[in-house]
């Protein structure tokens, strides 16, 4: 298997390509995330339908007020068949909306704990943050949206970070963040001054 170079993504793409593998999928073939939830015990729901059902006050908070400050989340006990409910905000794009559920998606692969719940200063609970846990998931999720192989043969032939966006329909934030967290910002940077 070709790793990159970095010590985090070395790490992290076996597990990016062990999703990957539930879907039978190459190193050149899109991963659509809503196929894989399931394949790791994921029911999806959107928070939309689940407002109409909770009131006008709620989803005012929810997809209004704050609608910019959660992407997604799967509640920590599972359903009775094992499988765990991840709630996505579906007023973000396509491309947010992916990298969140891949995330999500990751999480359950890593088998890591739900967060505890702590009350805020203004006496709200709230989850608490792993910030260890955040970064694997993000980490793997990213790698398994955008596989090393394929992502280093495009980047040594001079493909641009939008190329690159619009090519596996992912943010150009995701293919930066792909860049640096690899190891491969130097070979980027040759590669766009030579083209």
């Amino acid at each position: 298997m070709l790793l990159p170079f970095s010590a985090k993504g070395k790490r992290w793409e076996p597990h990016g390509q062990a999703l990957r593998r539930l879907l039978s999928l190459s190193p050149h073939q899109l991963l659509d995330p809503f196929a894989l939830a399931g394949k790791v015990g994921l029911k999806l729901v959107d928070v939309c339908e689940l407002c109409e059902q909770i009131g006008p006050e709620i989803t005012e908070l929810v997809l209004v007020k704050d609608k910019d400050g959660w992407s997604g989340g799967v509640f920590a006990r599972p359903l009775p068949d094992g499988k765990r409910v991840c709630i996505l905000n579906s007023t973000h794009g396509g491309r947010r909306t992916k990298v969140t559920l891949m995330e999500e998606i990751a999480h359950v692969h890593l088998k890591h704990k739900p967060t505890g719940l702590m009350r805020s200063a203004d006496g709200l609970r709230m989850r608490n943050y792993d910030k260890t846990q955040e970064e694997d998931a993000y980490g793997v999720g990213a790698a398994a949206l955008l596989p090393w192989a394929s992502f280093f043969r495009a980047i040594n032939k001079g493909t641009t970070v939008n190329e690159l966006a619009e090519e596996y329909d992912l943010s150009e934030q995701l293919i930066r963040y792909r860049i640096q967290i690899t190891g491969a910002h130097r070979l980027y940077q040759a590669r766009q001054q030579a083209r």
